[in-house]
């Protein structure tokens, strides 16, 4: 990796991780509401002013999405008092679009992603692999569920601070876990397979885009 994307990498990281400790902060600490709504409409604005910018319509989207910034400002209190709402509601549903993701590649006559990734590192698979790779897609999917479910049941049941710990401070460490096991579980079923990491994985996605990209120009 290059110091560009390393450093681009590192942002998004470290945004990631301000976004988060923000969040929880806003969930634990009376009279930090304003933050916590901060947090779940800028992310939303910006990207509708992105795709408003990029849009041919932008003559009319951006006033439209000024007159929405406006809405919301003019809304901001009974907003704010509900702002754990917008938090919950962008996890879940974050994790439910991934669940998706993985999950709509799992039906009949699609190649699952997991095996899509191999594929792409490792060029042609053998049956073996492609059966581990539909199962390892298969628990992504069933991971994303589940921290769905998790969330919406500790936001409906608990306090919004065991939520917020949850959803902001380990969902993450979750998520590498899962990598973890799946890594160790791959060592054991495919004991003879050429390791490889996420990282490979994601320069084998990149270089993918890039050669579609190139192809449709």
């Amino acid at each position: 990796m290059n110091a560009t994307r390393f450093m681009r990498a590192a942002g998004v990281v470290a945004a990631l991780v301000a976004y988060q400790v923000g969040a929880h902060h806003a969930a634990s600490t009376p009279g930090a509401h304003g933050l916590g709504l901060a947090l779940v409409l800028a992310p939303l604005l910006l990207i509708a002013l992105n795709a408003a910018v990029r849009s041919n319509a932008r003559v009319w989207l951006l006033p439209l999405w000024a007159l929405g910034c406006i809405a919301l400002w003019l809304a901001r209190a009974p907003l704010t008092a509900h702002f754990g709402w917008g938090l919950w509601l962008e996890h879940a549903s974050f994790n439910m679009v991934l669940a998706w993701m993985f999950g709509r590649t799992l039906a009949s006559g699609r190649e699952p992603l997991c095996t899509q990734f191999a594929t792409m590192v490792h060029g042609k698979l053998e049956a073996r692999v492609v059966r581990y790779t539909r199962g390892v897609t298969l628990a992504w999917t069933c991971f994303f569920v589940a921290t769905a479910f998790v969330s919406t049941m500790l936001f409906a049941f608990a306090s919004i601070v065991t939520w917020s710990t949850f959803a902001n401070y380990l969902a993450l460490p979750l998520v590498g876990l899962m990598f973890v096991g799946e890594y160790a579980c791959r060592r054991v079923a495919l004991p003879d397979m050429e390791p490889s990491s996420i990282m490979d994985a994601v320069r084998a996605y990149t270089h993918s885009m890039q050669m579609r990209r190139s192809g449709a120009q």
